[in-house]
């Protein structure tokens, strides 16, 4: 089949398989779904081995790297269809291989979920990329936040470039009288990670771990909680920024790419250097102790939040769409 914008488009959505649930991935892929059915086009979602693409008009691809069997069947049985491809941090950072780099020149169009990641594509590919950064939606019943604690948030599965238990770390090192608690979401991707957050709940009262929870519950707990810890070595847009950032959840972030190109500056006072504890232990105790800041960067949170509006997400994907050719 060939692409038609003028007519509703059989479409197909392509993203990884794994053992987690709640991926970013699996979000997109949902949320994308969802939008798509509201434009009017048929929809059909599944790994990329198993995806049916042969009648597809268009094939969207959640990761270039990880998706590439679909990108290869549907180039193979399609030739005439239309090929998206969203590039995710490992596709990006801290570089392509070549395996992205073949379903980069395959694609008609690139996705990317913040201004920096661009900059990290080969220059030959400029003309394929969209910024399109990924929504969420407040919490609908917002918890109030503990009235004996001050907690703080880590939202995200646990491998090492995410650098997990930096949060967990930072909170070792804070005064006696603080009364910050660390509260830890995420499934464990990594084994080696199993051992280490049973040995930092027996060792630090200020951690807990919370496990893998459902999406409702990851956005009450942005909701409730005072501050985000976003901690990774890189990313290709922390979703979680968005999940905090609708909840006017002011986010505590390393400074890197994928929350820079979210956040639009690389001066907001709420980043610390990759992996230095001290540093992050240190704007923790000072957005609990010091009210001007906590304000401030609540007030990088209200200015920041339409931007990860539903309603944005969904237009520039259908303008997307609609400038296919």
């Amino acid at each position: 089949m060939g692409y038609d914008p003028s007519i509703d488009m059989q479409i197909a959505i392509a993203t990884p398989v794994t053992s987690i649930a709640t991926t970013g991935n699996r979000g997109t892929a949902s949320q994308w779904a969802g939008f798509l059915r509201t434009m009017g086009h048929v929809v059909t979602t599944g790994g990329p081995k198993d995806l049916e693409v042969s009648g597809a008009d268009l094939l969207i691809a959640l990761h270039g790297w990880k998706t590439r069997a679909a990108i290869e069947r549907f180039r193979e049985t399609n030739p005439g269809g239309k090929l998206i491809v969203v590039l995710t941090g490992t596709d990006i950072y801290p570089g392509p291989n070549e395996t992205v780099l073949r379903s980069m020149a395959d694609a008609d169009r690139l996705v990317v979920c913040q201004e920096k990641a661009g900059e990290k594509l080969p220059a030959e590919h400029s003309g394929k990329v969209h910024v399109i950064p990924q929504s969420a939606r407040p919490s609908a019943h917002p918890p109030a936040p503990d009235p004996d604690s001050f907690e703080i948030c880590v939202i995200g599965h646990l491998r090492d470039v995410k650098d997990p238990m930096r949060a967990a770390k930072a909170a070792r090192l804070l005064p006696e009288p603080s009364k910050i608690r660390v509260l830890h979401a995420g499934g464990i991707l990594e084994e080696k990670f199993a051992e280490q957050v049973k040995r930092e709940e027996e060792e630090n009262s200020r951690y807990r771990y919370l496990g893998e929870l459902e999406p409702e519950a990851v956005t009450d707990l942005a909701a409730r909680c005072r501050a985000m810890v976003i901690s990774s070595i890189s990313e290709g847009g922390a979703r979680v920024a968005g999940e905090a950032i609708v909840n006017r959840t002011p986010v505590i972030s390393s400074k890197i790419d994928g929350v820079i190109g979210l956040i639009g500056s690389e001066d907001y006072p709420g980043f610390f250097p990759v992996g230095d504890t001290r540093a992050l232990a240190d704007l923790m105790h000072r957005f609990e102790t010091d009210a001007s800041f906590r304000r401030e960067l609540q007030g990088w949170a209200e200015k920041l939040a339409p931007k990860f509006d539903p309603k944005t997400e969904m237009q520039l994907l259908q303008n997307l769409i609609e400038g296919l050719e």
